[in-house]
């Protein structure tokens, strides 16, 4: 029988986490949430249940514009795939980052209509309002995708997923630049994190894209 662990205290997320859940029923929620407002997050039994929160999903929205924005200025293509269910069913694991994108590898993924395990993006953003993102990493990593960006709104962290001694993925650790965009580090993005509350986002946006510019930040 499932047993279920709560976490509705915060102000942010709201979180049920059940253990003991067949993949079969998790597939089963995946198909009938659709593009509901929640996120599903399976580990080898254990389900997390996750209504992001209004705040959440701004940051969210935000920093995808930003990295859009960052694509369009460094004349790089980009395949968007919002909050897309990844799931693995050999390692019986799946989730939903809150942004994902092909960037370095749109081509190889341009004309799919379904995800592909053997084409993980190339970075996930995850928003951790109440730091929740740990529980969805060793799934990240079962699937391959090599950056996550982390942000609780404020603070933004870069990973990277590390290599073990036989080469193969092992565990995410904080890296000074991106991986998708070269000499870009979290110190960059902070500030226009910092002014959300005050300032509109097409103002903040276009004050972003002119930083790029003058960056000049390499693609390479």
């Amino acid at each position: 029988m499932a047993t279920v662990e709560r976490n509705l205290t915060s102000i942010a997320e709201q979180r049920i986490v059940l253990h003991d859940v067949p993949w079969e029923t998790y597939l089963s929620l995946v198909t009938a949430n659709g593009e509901g407002p929640v996120q599903l997050t399976y580990d080898q039994g254990m389900l997390e249940i996750m209504a992001p929160s209004y705040y959440h999903e701004m940051i969210s929205q935000f920093l995808g514009r930003l990295v859009q924005t960052l694509t369009e200025e460094l004349g790089m293509e980009v395949r968007s795939g919002g909050s897309t269910t990844m799931r693995s069913e050999p390692a019986r694991r799946g989730a939903e980052a809150d942004q994902m994108y092909h960037i370095r590898h749109e081509a190889a993924v341009r004309g799919q209509r379904e995800f592909d395990p053997a084409l993980p993006p190339d970075l996930a953003v995850e928003v951790d309002i109440s730091a929740s993102s740990s529980r969805r990493l060793p799934i990240y990593s079962t699937l391959g995708i090599p950056e996550v960006w982390r942000c609780d709104g404020e603070r933004l962290t870069f990973l990277s997923l590390g290599r073990g001694a036989l080469g193969q993925a092992s565990e995410y650790g904080p890296i000074a630049r991106s991986l998708s965009f070269p000499r870009l580090s979290p110190a960059d993005l902070e500030p226009f994190l910092a002014k959300y509350d005050s300032l509109g986002e097409n103002d903040l946006v276009r004050e972003f894209r002119q930083w790029v510019r003058e960056a000049q930040l390499p693609q390479d």
